[in-house]
């Protein structure tokens, strides 16, 4: 009887251990985000030459004509992001410091919900999700186009929606796998994120870096890998829920009760 409480025993250590190791490991233990925002700024001059159109020699061959902020996108339609002028003209605005917010867990309508994870000791080991950053903008192609109405058509594309996602199988040509990617109409890697560096604390996440054409542009002109401005992102860390940690600690109670009656019982 004594050798079989042992043998038993040693099973619930075993098991205890695996569940526990199992829990750990498991998304419910990573830390997620909150809030925050990314900021770009494209250089003008390196966005201009990182394309080869050359229509009118008074216009850059690719710029920046709309920024579309979070609650902007998302009430306007895909028709409305084409023509919705809050700059009068099709000039080049600025470009510096266009920011894309962090979208909650949840959203409605058309920005992507953020199911963003990690392990904290090992973020890019771990990351698992996508972040998805509230915002579009539309740019001017230096290329024929129409008038229709007085407006433009045929030299403009929006680019927005996005997602941030790391993979590192995009660890190639100096990549760092952190990308961009597009939702507008369809799912497109528009920028690559280079020279990325990571400041992590308890309460925040930093990320600073370059940016890069993606392949998701190569169809517009685009010089693919052309370094055409930086960024920032900054968020909070979300801890893991005390209420996670009190579930473990009471499963491994509540059967180590029933294994001690059980035990009697033999």
């Amino acid at each position: 009887m004594k050798t079989m409480n042992q043998s038993q025993n040693k099973v619930l250590r075993m098991f205890y251990a695996c569940l526990l190791l199992f829990f750990v490991s498991s998304p419910l233990f990573a830390s997620g985000i909150s809030g925050g925002a990314m900021t770009i700024n494209f250089d003008n001059r390196a966005l201009a030459n990182a394309f080869t159109h050359n229509t009118d020699p008074n216009r850059p061959a690719f710029y920046l004509e709309e920024y579309f902020s979070s609650s902007a996108y998302q009430n306007l339609s895909d028709a409305q992001l084409l023509t919705t002028h809050f700059v009068p003209g099709t000039q080049e605005i600025s470009a510096i410091g266009r920011q894309l917010m962090v979208n909650g867990p949840t959203v409605s309508g058309r920005n992507k919900a953020t199911d963003f994870s990690f392990d904290n000791s090992d973020i890019v080991g771990t990351a698992t999700g996508v972040v998805g950053l509230g915002g579009a903008f539309r740019f001017r192609i230096d290329v024929p186009f129409n008038l229709n109405n007085g407006e433009e058509e045929g030299n403009r594309t929006i680019i927005g929606d996005f997602t941030l996602e790391y993979d590192s199988a995009g660890e190639v040509n100096g990549h760092s796998g952190w990308t961009l990617f597009n939702h507008v109409g369809w799912r497109a890697d528009v920028f690559d994120l280079d020279n990325v560096v990571i400041n992590l604390s308890s309460n925040n996440l930093l990320l600073t870096g370059s940016l890069a054409l993606g392949e998701g542009v190569s169809h517009l002109g685009g010089n693919t890998g052309a370094i055409v401005g930086d960024f920032s992102f900054q968020t909070s860390v979300v801890p893991v829920p005390a209420a996670v940690w009190f579930f473990i600690t009471g499963l491994g109670g509540l059967l180590l009760s029933r294994h001690s009656k059980r035990a009697i019982v033999l």
